[in-house]
């Protein structure tokens, strides 16, 4: 995919404000709900954003890349168990109708180990995770840990916080040196 100019981007997102995932109408009616006083710079746009391939022609209808409108699944896996490293690659999954959380605050990650299954987090289990939302005592966290990432509840002793597994065969985590929280879990799917 080409990289996009701002005016470019800018355009992209309103086409996906108003039409969401139906067919494109006409250029006409397009420069007509975006307010565009030249047809022409449609046409263009469109033709670029084709280019670039966000743009798909299904029988004879532009429809904008089902691909726009899903989350991120991180390639990696984030163990529930000891901290590991994670390799930042992915795919886009739609999730629209199921919860409503966007890229710009969340994403999801799949989950490895048996460290949450009191928690009703499995191996394999995909977790949603809400970057927005205030860590606090009791939720259940991604944390960047000593150099690892891990699922774990959050949770607080006197003024220090540390991360507690939902498994009894798993001891508490207290950092050493690095910790952050990455966001706030909140759902999670699971394929049978």
């Amino acid at each position: 995919m080409l990289q996009l100019t701002e005016s470019q981007s800018d355009f992209l997102s309103m086409l996906k404000k108003h039409y969401r995932k139906s067919p494109l109408p006409s250029i006409r009616q397009i420069a007509s709900d975006l307010k565009f006083k030249y047809h022409n710079s449609v046409q263009h746009y469109l033709e670029t954003l084709m280019f670039s391939g966000v743009i798909k022609k299904i029988d004879s209808f532009l429809y904008l890349d089902k691909k726009l409108f899903g989350l991120k699944i991180y390639n990696s896996r984030v163990p529930a168990g000891l901290p590991a490293e994670a390799n930042d690659s992915y795919e886009v999954f739609d999730f629209e109708n199921y919860m409503s959380i966007d890229n710009d605050r969340g994403f999801m990650l799949s989950v490895s180990g048996d460290s949450m299954i009191e928690a009703g987090i499995y191996d394999g289990d995909l977790i949603i995770v809400d970057k927005k939302i205030q860590p606090t005592h009791g939720l259940i966290v991604v944390a960047l840990i000593d150099g690892g990432y891990t699922v774990k509840y959050l949770r607080k002793k006197g003024s220090k916080f540390y991360l507690k597994a939902a498994n009894p065969k798993y001891k508490d985590i207290y950092p050493e040196s690095e910790f952050k929280i990455v966001g706030v879990v909140t759902g999670s799917i699971r394929r049978f």
